[in-house]
């Protein structure tokens, strides 16, 4: 016997989903980019795509790594996560976009390979407020790229459950990447504390919604563990 694999298998929800998923994100970035122009007209369009793409990619992982937990805890959001694939990858597309736009206008003008003056400009790795921040988010968007193109089931396949799946499990390294990266980056160089506050939320959100979820399995836990001591093997919920 063979296995064929299509890259998309597509029925009507995945479409819906994809195209609502979409619309979001193009209407975001147009909300974005309108606010910016009108609000600083002197701004390098450059800099307000950089914006827009960094902050939009944030933004969708966060949904992504909520959406797990939330999942655990409520059944109305399993039909979020039938397609989160779809989500991971538009997000590392964005993340992507954020990326080479910021080496072509920090690092495209040197003497140097974009890539080398990416890590060769800045080598104050012992200080704070000059740690080179652009590091980090390069190796968080390395992550992200692995994680996007092994997200089809012939990858699953081939890797195995197993390691498809702590590969993956990646996605909370990479997270953490993200947030020194802006910690260390742009909220640095903001007056404003929305960043932060921004920030902040998105963090404990993630954190708490992942140790409610935890807290509920581990009670189901406790259930199937008392079926196992009296003879029984527990197989599902009625």
């Amino acid at each position: 016997m063979s296995a064929s694999y299509q890259p998309v298998l597509w029925n009507k929800f995945k479409k819906q989903y994809d195209g609502i998923l979409w619309s979001v994100i193009i209407l975001y970035l147009i909300i974005f980019i309108g606010i910016t122009v009108s609000k600083y007209p002197a701004q390098n369009i450059n800099t307000t795509l950089i914006r827009a793409f960094g902050t939009l990619a944030i933004l969708l992982l966060h949904v992504i790594l909520v959406i797990g937990p939330l999942s655990r805890i409520s059944n109305k959001f399993l039909p979020i996560l039938y397609n989160r694939r779809h989500l991971g990858v538009s997000m590392f597309l964005m993340a992507l976009t954020h990326a080479i736009l910021s080496l072509v206008q920090f690092h495209g003008n040197g003497n140097l390979h974009p890539l080398v003056s990416l890590f060769a400009s800045n080598l104050h790795y012992n200080s704070l407020i000059f740690f080179p921040f652009q590091t980090l988010g390069f190796f968080a968007l390395i992550i992200f790229a692995a994680m996007a193109f092994t997200s089809h089931d012939f990858w699953l396949h081939f890797l195995g459950p197993k390691f498809w799946k702590v590969m993956h499990m990646l996605v909370y390294v990479a997270y953490g990447l993200i947030v020194m990266h802006v910690a260390l980056g742009i909220i640095q160089f903001e007056k404003s504390p929305v960043l932060v506050a921004l920030l902040l939320t998105g963090f404990f959100t993630v954190a708490l919604l992942h140790l409610w979820a935890a807290g509920n399995e581990n009670k189901v836990d406790r259930k199937h563990s008392d079926t196992l001591d009296e003879g029984w093997n527990y197989v599902c919920n009625i």
